[in-house]
């Protein structure tokens, strides 16, 4: 399958929201949905473009996807930490940096379930999703056998309320994002720009109206989740009709090539910034983003792109026959 336009514009734009809600958390408080989009978006491209895999070659591809530029970031932040001055509330210690490194949800000294790079939180929930893909594609059921283990696993998690790290981890709602992505990349069989835009807007309304429920975070899935999949399922439906316009958002699609890199590195340049510039006033604000930007471009050209064409080449063997079934 070719790649989806519209998909890296919505990496793009989910990505930025992320950047704006930790540039101002009280004014862009929305801006956090985009991680709900990140989800549905990783749920609809691995039940289009990862069926064909064997599980090992699917995962050996998702390590080389996300692993080289977390670790680079992860190491990268406890390095520039003995710098005096420079990170003064960033603090890690051996277990802390092995659970990050690794992807094992764990408390940090607040409490928090964080990894040492706050947003790798998002990470272990992406890597414990390609494990249950490719469980998926062992059994030859990659998109009814995540879904279903999914929705058990929230299910069990509405039932029993564990406290414990790991359970109460993964049994996040969030997780049926994913399922909900899983199940679109089936489902999404119509090319109909007039759909797709109405479910676009009504995803976008949806998301608009988050105050209504912003004081119950349990529904997270139904304020933002599904309106993220509308959005998710409006774009593609609108590219494959032939109405979307590619060409005025080429500078985001480009962005979006780069959205795994401003994910990961837009929380050491806003602490840089805050740090030595702050972020009060439109025009601190807006070089920030500018340096978010230019510093993921970098990233990605000088470090994401090339080491992982590197690691393609040492480590995925021929691509196999598409076919696996639902």
């Amino acid at each position: 399958m070719n790649q989806l336009r519209s998909i890296q514009v919505l990496r793009a734009v989910a990505a930025l929201a992320v950047v704006f809600f930790h540039i101002s958390p009280s004014s862009w408080t929305l801006g956090a949905a985009g991680v709900d989009l990140f989800f549905v978006i990783s749920g609809f491209i691995m039940g289009t473009v990862g069926l064909g895999d064997s599980p090992g070659r699917f995962m050996a591809k998702r390590v080389i996807r996300i692993v080289p530029l977390y670790w680079a970031v992860t190491l990268a932040m406890c390095a520039a930490s003995q710098v005096p001055g420079l990170f003064s509330t960033f603090t890690f210690d051996l277990p802390r940096l092995v659970t990050s490194l690794f992807f094992i949800p764990s408390e940090d000294p607040q409490g928090e379930i964080w990894p040492l790079v706050v947003v790798g939180w998002t990470l272990n929930y992406e890597m414990f999703f390609y494990f249950l893909f490719a469980l998926g594609l062992w059994l030859r059921r990659p998109i009814i056998a995540p879904a279903l283990i999914i929705c058990a696993m929230v299910a069990a998690g509405l039932i029993f309320r564990p406290m414990q790290t790991i359970p109460h981890f993964y049994a996040n709602q969030l997780l049926l994002e994913f399922a909900f992505g899983l199940l679109l990349s089936r489902a999404l069989f119509f090319k109909n720009a007039a759909l797709g835009s109405a479910l676009a807007l009504a995803g976008l309304g949806g998301l608009l109206s988050w105050g209504l429920a912003s004081d119950t975070p349990d529904l997270r899935i139904l304020y933002w989740g599904l309106p993220a999949l509308a959005i998710v399922a409006g774009f593609v439906a609108i590219e494959r009709a032939g109405a979307f316009p590619g060409q005025v958002l080429r500078p985001l699609e480009k962005l979006g090539d780069a959205s795994y890199s401003l994910y990961l590195t837009h929380g050491i340049v806003l602490g840089i910034i805050g740090k030595f510039v702050g972020h009060g006033g439109g025009t601190a604000i807006l070089a920030a983003l500018v340096a978010c930007i230019a510093v993921a471009m970098l990233s990605y050209y000088l470090f994401e792109r090339p080491v992982g064409q590197i690691l393609r080449g040492l480590l995925v063997t021929r691509p196999q026959q598409p076919g696996a079934p639902a």
